[in-house]
């Protein structure tokens, strides 16, 4: 607890609430933007398309927004060469585990954030209906889950890169790779394509009508699997960034 809440004593002047806070508010532009003059068709399938679009956005954004937060969390030791004494006073692991804590309450915030967005976004057009919170809820939980494994993956590069440039490199890559899987298929077991194999809605399109269909997704055993994967990859970099770390030299 003590070297948790020093984290955050390190962190206070930095801003990065702030910086993280600009990033989303760029998301949430696109979505007033996507969002504006509702046809009746649209405000039908206004809380459906809310949970469509989301991860959709996440999958190309959350890989570059989840390196900004790593690198800001670990840069601050590499500039000052810190981490040997750190280590004297703390054991690694426990200095390994307030970053891991630390990146996760901001992903918490994110993910909630994103979240009351999108429910006061949908009250505010006054779509059809009432949100499902089931599948709301849920959502809030996958894509919580995501950014964490992203958020987990980008640390452990933070922490054994000196140059922050190459982790905020592998997260631009990971966003584009994102995109790429988008086109490809709707759910991915590598940890970027997390948010499409968490997609709760699917889409129909009708060429010959040109009428775009929501409905909810029923997941076949592959993408439960692919589902499973990113808890599985929260496991994983958690594990061997913290075995990593503590045996890293400096």
């Amino acid at each position: 607890m003590i070297t948790l809440k020093t984290e955050f004593q390190k962190i206070k002047r930095r801003k990065i609430g702030l910086t993280m806070s600009v990033l989303i508010s760029v998301q949430f532009a696109w979505f007033l933007w996507a969002t504006k003059n509702p046809d009746e068709k649209e405000l039908a399938q206004g809380w459906m398309n809310l949970l469509y679009t989301l991860p959709l956005l996440n999958v190309i954004m959350m890989p570059t927004f989840m390196s900004v937060l790593a690198s800001r969390l670990s840069d601050l030791e590499h500039k000052g060469n810190t981490y040997k004494q750190l280590k004297t006073l703390r054991r690694p692991g426990i200095l390994f585990d307030a970053k891991a804590i630390c990146g996760l309450l901001f992903v918490a915030a994110i993910s909630i954030g994103q979240m009351l967005f999108l429910l006061i976004l949908g009250y505010c057009h006054h779509y059809t209906g009432n949100p499902d919170m089931h599948y709301y809820a849920l959502s809030l939980i996958l894509n919580f889950a995501c950014c964490l494994a992203l958020y987990l993956l980008q640390l452990d590069l933070s922490l054994l890169f000196f140059n922050q440039m190459i982790p905020l490199v592998i997260g631009l890559c990971g966003s584009l790779l994102g995109l790429i899987l988008m086109y490809i298929k709707m759910y991915s077991f590598l940890p970027w394509g997390g948010f499409l194999s968490c997609t709760l809605v699917g889409m129909d399109w009708n060429i010959e009508t040109r009428v775009v269909t929501l409905f909810y997704r029923e997941h076949s055993i592959i993408e439960y699997c692919a589902m499973g994967m990113v808890f599985i990859w929260i496991i994983v970099f958690y594990t061997t960034g913290r075995i990593a770390f503590t045996r890293k030299e400096v």
